[in-house]
């Protein structure tokens, strides 16, 4: 066979082999991106809808409320509040505080006594019969993931006080905080997020107290 030709079948024939090992390598290479963008895919899926860390938001509605309980005389703050956990994982609320803030510039301390519903509106304190308005003592809420609570909670003084720190026609101002559970580990706390405060202004209308003492309430308008 002549020299060129045998030249020309071999270079042909290393074309091939080389032609053929890029498309093998390519696609292999096509196969390893496949499974990677599968497994990662999986990976981020087990993470929303199982792994991700509760991640707690709430928000304050604006029918803002102040009462007085008969019972003790405590002052009593009447607010909606709506928690959402846009996590995975449960998150429980331990407790809410409260930081009233009056215009004479004195601090007081509340916290979440009671959860109330629609049948507590309805009814109201009687102490010569022995009847009580209808509320929950406050327990920690647990929010499962990708859920929401929503509910009244009235906040009572953390200490016993000697005089009402709201007076009427007044301003306030209430910092609320959310108290949830300590992280049980360290990757837990390295993930974990904490809901930032929320601090509202409020005028504080004309009552008299003892209308609030038999059931009434004093609403309170937020400020900008």
């Amino acid at each position: 066979m002549d020299p060129q030709v045998r030249r020309g079948i071999a270079a042909a024939s290393a074309s091939e082999l080389a032609g053929g090992m890029i498309h093998t390598s390519v696609s292999n290479i096509i196969t390893a991106l496949a499974s990677g963008v599968a497994l990662l895919v999986s990976g981020l899926s087990l993470w929303e809808t199982s792994l991700k860390q509760p991640d707690l938001q709430f928000y304050l509605g604006s029918n803002l409320a102040y009462t007085r309980d008969p019972w003790g005389s405590d002052e009593v703050f009447v607010l909606p509040v709506t928690v959402t956990n846009s996590g995975a994982r449960d998150g429980a609320v331990v407790s809410l505080d409260l930081d009233l803030k009056t215009a004479g510039g004195a601090v007081e301390h509340f916290t979440s006594a009671y959860l109330a519903d629609a049948s507590y509106f309805g009814a109201n304190d009687d102490v010569s019969a022995n009847k009580h308005r209808p509320k929950t003592p406050y327990s920690p809420i647990v929010v499962s993931g990708r859920t929401t609570f929503s509910g009244v909670v009235l906040f009572y003084p953390r200490e016993p006080k000697q005089k009402p720190s709201v007076e009427p026609k007044s301003e306030i101002e209430m910092t609320v905080r959310l108290v949830t559970t300590k992280p049980s580990g360290w990757i837990d706390e390295l993930l974990a997020t904490t809901p930032p405060p929320i601090s509202v202004r409020a005028d504080v209308p004309n009552f008299l107290p003892g209308a609030l003492f038999v059931g009434e309430f004093a609403r309170l308008r937020q400020k900008e």
